[in-house]
């Protein structure tokens, strides 16, 4: 059975991490297992996703590659992109960083890092350490970040995330030392090109952006800009501003200070049905069992 067929017999699975907000941009999870699987399972993220193996090992496959991860290794995720995986040790112990797209790098006063480079190369090229100094590196981070996300002593945020954001930069310069062709302008440049469209997104609300003015903002053609903006973040504008827009949302639902009414018409949903099902179909409840469970 090819990558392909894998993934057309695969069951993927949606994982919308609604917790992910501007107050809290990442989360973790991990799955601990004994013995080795013979099925894969699929699943597509919300969430930008990078997994470290700290015991064991993990098979994962996209539509036209796997690869196996060994401990200290790390895998790579762009939102939205299907994959499948299977572990393959006796005793398997894998964490999983989600982060959310929209507050990545917010870290970086200087806008000098590629923060979704590792993420947005084809997935044979995407980073993992090749050496036992380097996979040590990677495993011991993931084994701080699990103390710090289970114990949560003073400022387990704010080392979590330098600690996140430390993996994207040494993954960054793992992909400029072993294939510089993914650091050429017309690579490393997508993002920054389509910067001023998701700007436009975040700070709009009332009615929501076109594309003809996203594509202006970012001086190009609806055809070019929809075809870079496809390539970098593997949607839609469409469906990308509609997610930013109920992201936004649903942080105002948490600080509990407007209706929902008022909030619906603010990020430019004119129809409140509209925007129940919306935010039910993103978030797997309504507005208000979200308000209540926040």
């Amino acid at each position: 059975m090819t990558k392909k067929d894998l993934l057309d017999n695969v069951q993927i699975v949606r994982q919308r991490h609604p917790s992910l907000s501007s107050d809290m941009p990442f989360d973790l999870a991990w799955e601990y297992s004994r013995g080795a699987e013979s099925v894969f399972r699929g699943d597509m993220h919300y969430a930008l996703q990078m997994c470290i193996v700290i015991h064991g090992g993990m098979e994962v496959a996209y539509k036209d590659f796997s690869r196996e991860y060994i401990p200290g290794e790390t895998e790579w995720t762009m939102f939205w992109e299907p994959h499948a995986f299977r572990f393959t040790g006796e005793r398997n112990f894998v964490l999983a960083i989600n982060i959310d797209i929209d507050h990545l790098g917010n870290c970086d006063p200087f806008g000098e890092g590629n923060w979704l480079l590792p993420f947005v190369i084809p997935p044979h090229a995407r980073f993992s350490p090749l050496d036992a100094d380097g996979r040590e590196f990677f495993r011991n981070g993931a084994r701080r970040l699990f103390h710090l996300w289970t114990c949560r002593p003073v400022n387990w945020k704010l080392y979590s995330w330098f600690i996140i954001h430390e993996f994207i930069l040494k993954a960054t310069d793992g992909i400029s030392c072993h294939d510089a062709t993914f650091m050429q302008p017309e690579v490393t440049g997508k993002f920054r090109s389509i910067r001023p469209a998701v700007s436009l997104v975040r700070n709009t609300t009332g009615r929501p952006p076109s594309l003809a003015e996203a594509a202006a903002s970012c001086n190009f053609s609806v055809s070019r800009f929809s075809h870079i903006f496809r390539e970098t973040f593997g949607v839609s504008f469409g469906k990308f501003a509609a997610r930013s827009r109920l992201a936004s949302a649903a942080r105002e639902l948490k600080q509990n200070r407007h209706t929902i009414e008022d909030i619906a018409t603010k990020w430019g949903f004119f129809d409140c049905s509209h925007f129940l099902h919306a935010f039910k179909s993103l978030y797997g409840c309504t507005p208000r069992q979200y308000q209540k469970r926040h």
